[in-house]
């Protein structure tokens, strides 16, 4: 009954290793894809770093993993208030290139722009586009 049980707990490990493997190579191949990291090098002329930029993103996407999987709980009082206020403001960074990108990639804001005949204005109606999502965020999470 013994070795059952350790086989079958190996089994869901190498399963749920696999699984989580194909899904993060299938996000990164989606985030590569529609060049979140390139634009992001190129439009700040670092684009000779676009590889440790890569690097940090798998890195930062592990590391963010782990941490939400399994919720260490450290006692580090304000100290880690802090150091989660810093995640969640890196992750939200993140999480609106990769939207931008997106909204690119799919020419929304090009074809918008034309069929609302929005000639200037142009800035502040992305920026509003990510206040939408910040104020949508807000309410989420204190609602």
């Amino acid at each position: 009954m013994f070795p059952v049980e350790w086989a079958q707990k190996i089994l869901l490990f190498v399963i749920g290793l696999c699984s989580g493997a194909l899904v993060a190579a299938g996000m990164f191949a989606f985030v590569t894809m529609i060049g979140v990291v390139s634009r992001m090098a190129a439009s700040t002329k670092t684009i000779c770093h676009a590889m440790r930029y890569e690097d940090c993103v798998v890195v930062g996407a592990t590391v963010g993993n782990i941490f939400f999987h399994y919720a260490p709980a450290f006692r580090t009082g304000w100290v880690g208030s802090v150091l989660q206020a810093g995640f969640g403001f890196f992750a939200g960074v993140y999480i609106g290139c990769l939207s931008i990108a997106l909204a690119e990639l799919l020419n929304v804001v090009p074809i918008l722009s034309r069929r609302l005949k929005l000639h200037r204005g142009l800035t502040a109606f992305v920026l509003s586009f990510a206040a939408g999502k910040l104020l949508g965020a807000a309410v989420d999470l204190f609602l």
